[in-house]
């Protein structure tokens, strides 16, 4: 689920909270060092945010922060935020030398390596990590 959350635009906090979970604890977050990511910086996008390649900036990118049940992309293009809502269940995610790049429903949003670090790969990893967990915790039918 994408929602606007520019200021002034009702934000929809229950809504979240059924799809990825509440946050993690404090402890928690000191467990795994950390739920939230550095800056990536969006490379293409086909959400209906107002991403144009043409007039990008170095001003577009987004933020990912993990939750119990899923992850939120927080995104600034331009002016506007967002908040993209995905479920781990729904969370595809592809990782090469050139792109990085999260997929759900269709949907997709890449970003540049050129300019990551090594902090985003290690977050890449705790992302998978938590993934995993998830998946371990339920039964799906492709693992039976």
């Amino acid at each position: 689920m994408l929602l606007e959350t520019t200021y002034g635009k009702p934000i929809h906090y229950n809504k979240s909270k059924q799809i990825v979970g509440k946050t993690f604890s404090l402890y928690k977050i000191m467990k795994i060092g950390g739920s939230t990511s550095k800056r990536f910086f969006i490379q293409s996008s086909n959400l209906n945010i107002g991403f144009d390649k043409e007039i990008q900036s170095d001003l577009d990118s987004a933020i990912i922060e993990m939750r119990k049940s899923g992850i939120v992309v927080h995104i600034n293009i331009k002016v506007r935020n967002f908040e993209w809502f995905i479920p781990y269940y729904r969370l595809v995610l592809y990782h090469t030398d050139q792109v990085f790049s999260i997929h759900s429903q269709g949907f997709y949003l890449q970003f540049d390596q050129y300019k990551a670090s090594l902090q985003h790969s290690q977050f890449v990893r705790k992302l998978m990590q938590q993934k995993q967990e998830y998946r371990n915790e339920y039964s799906f039918i492709d693992d039976l």
